[in-house]
C-alpha cells in the first residue's frame, strides 16, 4: 500500500470500522429485516434514482410495465446490494463448511470448475451483477481455486486494503491500466487459474457490439472473449441468486470455447452474445436479482457515455 494516507482517509476508515463493529454482531436475518425496513421508508420519501429506475425497467420490459412493479424490483435490487456489503462484515467465517450450508450448488460448481481447469488449464468466469456476485469469489478461495480479477484501486488506501481482505477472499487483483496486467492474466489462465469478470455493463469505448434487451450494437467489453482466446480456455457463465439475507444459489452455464481458427472479432461477438443471452434470460425471469442502478447502464448509447 504505497499511496499516501491522508487524515480524511483515516476518518473514512474509522467510520467503516465503526459501522462494521455495530453491524457485524447482528445475525444476517435480522440485519436483512432492518435494511428492508429502512429502504421502504427511503424509497417512499426520498429515493433519488426512483425515476431513473422506472425508466430503465420500462426500456427493457415495455412502457406498460407497472410502476409499482418497477419500484418493488428497484427496492429489492438495492436491498440485495446493501446485503452484499453487510455480508462482507461476515466474510471471515465464510469457509468451505459455511458455504456448503449457505450456498446451494456450491459443491457441484466446485467439482465442475476443477474438472474444467484440469482439462483445459484454466477458466474465465463471467458473472452478471446478480445476487451476491462477490460470494462467487469468496467461494473460489474457500475451495482452493486460484482466482484473479481486474480491480481498480480505491481512492482511500485503507479502504483498498480492507476490500482486498474481505471482498473476494484471497484473490490476485490486477489493474487494467497497466499493459503488463494482460500478460499476467494470460500466464495465470495457462497455469491452472480462474479469471473473474463482470461483463454486463456498457463499455466506455467501442467494444463488442451485441444485441441486448432487443437493442442491436450495444457495446460490451472485449476482455471476456480476449482473455479466453489468449489462454485458450473456456468461458463459464456463473449465475448467483440470493434466497434470503444469508442463503444463496450458484448455477453454472455450459462452457463456451473460443474458436482459434475464426476471426478474433467475429469470435468475440459470438461468445459475448452467447454469454449475454444466458444472462438476459435469467434477468427477465428474476429482475429483482440484477443491479439496475449501475452507473454504467448497459443501454446507454456509446456517444453519450462518460467515464
Amino acid at each position: 500500500m504505497n499511496a499516501r494516507i491522508r487524515f480524511r482517509h483515516r476518518l473514512e476508515y474509522a467510520a467503516l470500522r465503526t459501522t462494521q463493529a455495530v453491524i457485524a454482531p447482528i445475525p444476517l436475518r435480522f440485519a436483512g429485516a432492518l435494511v428492508s425496513g429502512v429502504l421502504r421508508v427511503v424509497f417512499r420519501l426520498c429515493w433519488p434514482a426512483k425515476k431513473e429506475s422506472v425508466s430503465r425497467m420500462r426500456e427493457v420490459f415495455g412502457e406498460d410495465f407497472p410502476v409499482s412493479e418497477c419500484r418493488r424490483i428497484a427496492r429489492t435490487s438495492v436491498w440485495n446490494l446493501t446485503m452484499n456489503f453487510v455480508e462482507l462484515f461476515h466474510a471471515a467465517k465464510m469457509d468451505a463448511s459455511y458455504l456448503r450450508v449457505h450456498l446451494e450448488g456450491a459443491e457441484a460448481a466446485r467439482e465442475r470448475l476443477l474438472a474444467l481447469i484440469a482439462k483445459h488449464g484454466g477458466v474465465v468466469l463471467a458473472l452478471p451483477h446478480m445476487g451476491n456476485w462477490d460470494l462467487a469469489g469468496i467461494a473460489c478461495s474457500a475451495f482452493g481455486i486460484r482466482l484473479m480479477a481486474l480491480a481498480r484501486a480505491q481512492n482511500n488506501p485503507l479502504f483498498e486494503k480492507w476490500m482486498r481482505q474481505n471482498r473476494l477472499g484471497n484473490f490476485e487483483a490486477v489493474d487494467r491500466r497497466f499493459p503488463s496486467s494482460f500478460v499476467r492474466i494470460a500466464h495465470h489462465l495457462k497455469g491452472g487459474g480462474a479469471f473473474a469478470i463482470l461483463p454486463d455493463v456498457r463499455h466506455n469505448r467501442p467494444g463488442v457490439g451485441v444485441t441486448v434487451f432487443g437493442k442491436p450494437d450495444v457495446q460490451l467489453g472485449k476482455g471476456m472473449a480476449k482473455f479466453a482466446r489468449m489462454g485458450n480456455v473456456p468461458i463459464v457463465p456463473v449465475l448467483m441468486e440470493r434466497k434470503d439475507a444469508s442463503h444463496h444459489i450458484i448455477r453454472l452455464g455450459d462452457p463456451i470455447f473460443p474458436d482459434l481458427e475464426a476471426d478474433a472479432d467475429v469470435d468475440a461477438k459470438r461468445v459475448t452474445q452467447t454469454v449475454w443471452n444466458l444472462f438476459e434470460r435469467r434477468i427477465r425471469e428474476r429482475p429483482e436479482q440484477w443491479f439496475w442502478h449501475n452507473r454504467r447502464w448497459i443501454l446507454t448509447p456509446l456517444y453519450t457515455q462518460t467515464r
